[in-house]
């Protein structure tokens, strides 16, 4: 049996995949560690796995504030360069990767040990594993991913290239050519998608394989109870609306006060889910009930419209149930993930320019249909086929005892964008990342749609 590591950060999204997969591999036989941030303790424990945390319970509340702090509809505000983000300085340092490297290392000494972790975030795991000529596989969670590290390497992998090598040399390994070289010399890549919900972009310089959404049915984490008060409730309001933005605070504070007004037009019963009363009007329409937290995956069958931010996981849980689902997206990787569910049509969205109570309560109205609900509900089928977390976990136990996945830069890479002479903190505010910053999250939506089509160009052509 081997001794498998998992690495990630940041929230639910990004590390509720993780468990589920090291709970699947924990039932096999294999001890399992998971690296996170020590809110997940009790959940990576309920699922029998080993647990080691990069924080404190009040660093992690200041993480959950700062994501918010770090996402901005005012362009002038949105850093992508190290030296103009408070928040890539504070998580991102070299102080902080050195920390990490030591608590990875100490979790790899025992025999037939291999690592799984999220991309991007999980520099140390890769340093780990190079150093100690482990296996590692990395892991993507969403499909913009792809295009964005494509995009950053254009317009900032120059200037994280010196401190990435000082950093590499920190631990006496050799410098690397170019940021992406260093970030695709993973020889195993797992999409934590179907092919069906969207194809890899061919511009990536590594193979990368789908394997499904992390959801599966008896492969969660642990089964949570219902509220006996939202039973009761849901007794004498069959079908409602609900609302939830997920776990996260990086949300457009007009998310929720919008989506309540288009309720309240409505008059059916709705639910909203948050745990942050900031975002929440102080008085609640009569139809509407507000919860910190319910098992969505649980309620889902009694869901008549989902109204979401477009997360994964969220979104994953509505196409399993046939519900369909309007998005309200903002940032990262959800103005994509909502062109593709409405190229599915499992449901619309609407953009915030276009987040008005009476356009969201129509919009509402339009998903109701029984052609929408017809259509959603071919993904009932399709979804119960899906087997995500164990074939994550089927692909985890190869790398166990082969060497073929030993992590180890590519050296055969030649970097697609030249360094554009000595690294200069003080120009960065002149670089290509003003361009970026000019403009607004949905231009820079398009943006990566564009970066996406041209690679799917490339692979009809």
């Amino acid at each position: 049996m081997g001794n498998v590591v998992i690495v990630t950060h940041w929230l639910d999204g990004d590390v509720i995949p993780f468990v589920r997969i090291g709970k699947e591999l924990k039932r096999r036989g294999h001890e399992v560690t998971l690296i996170t941030h020590c809110h997940f303790e009790s959940m990576a424990q309920k699922a029998g796995l080993n647990f080691r945390a990069w924080d404190t319970p009040e660093e992690y509340r200041i993480l959950v504030d700062n994501m918010q702090q770090n996402k901005s509809d005012n362009s002038s505000a949105n850093h992508y360069s190290y030296s103009e983000s408070e928040f890539r300085q504070k998580y991102e340092s070299i102080e902080v990767r050195l920390k990490e490297y030591k608590i990875i290392s100490e979790c790899c000494d025992k025999p037939n040990t291999a690592i799984l972790c999220k991309n991007r975030s999980s520099i140390a795991a890769y340093m780990v594993a190079e150093k100690r000529r482990l296996p590692l596989a990395t892991v993507m969670m969403n499909p913009t991913e792809v295009a964005s590290m494509l995009l950053y390497e254009q317009l900032e992998g120059h200037n994280d290239l010196p401190r990435l090598n000082e950093l590499r040399a920190d631990v006496n390994l050799p410098a690397v050519d170019s940021w992406l070289q260093w970030e695709s010399s993973a020889k195993m890549t797992l999409a934590l998608w179907p092919q069906w919900y969207d194809e890899i972009d061919d511009q990536w310089p590594a193979s990368i394989e789908t394997v499904g959404f992390p959801f599966e049915e008896g492969k969660d984490v642990y089964r949570r109870e219902i509220p006996e008060d939202f039973t009761s409730w849901l007794n004498h309001n069959p079908n409602p609306i609900v609302i939830t933005g997920g776990t996260t605070k990086c949300i457009n504070e007009r998310f929720y006060t919008s989506s309540i007004a288009a309720c309240a037009l409505l008059g059916q019963p709705t639910v909203v889910l948050s745990q942050y009363d900031e975002f929440l009007p102080k008085e609640l329409p009569p139809n509407v009930k507000r919860y910190r937290y319910l098992p969505l995956d649980q309620i889902m069958s009694h869901v008549r419209v989902l109204i979401h931010h477009g997360g994964m996981g969220t979104l994953t849980g509505a196409l399993a149930a046939g519900i369909p689902q309007l998005i309200l997206p903002c940032y990262v990787d959800r103005p994509y993930n909502a062109t593709l569910i409405k190229k599915l049509g499992a449901g619309d969205y609407l953009l915030p320019v276009n987040w008005q109570a009476e356009k969201i309560a129509e919009m509402v109205r339009s998903l109701e249909t029984a052609g929408v609900a017809d259509n959603c509900c071919r993904f009932i089928s399709r979804m119960q086929a899906n087997c995500g977390v164990s074939v994550a976990a089927d692909r985890v136990e190869q790398l166990l005892n082969n060497d073929s996945y030993i992590y180890g830069i590519n050296l055969r890479y030649t970097p697609a964008v030249k360094p554009r002479g000595e690294y200069d903190p003080d120009a960065q505010k002149k670089s290509s990342v003003e361009k970026l910053q000019n403009l607004s999250s949905e231009q820079r939506s398009k943006l990566l749609l564009n970066l996406r089509k041209r690679g799917n160009a490339n692979r009809t052509g």
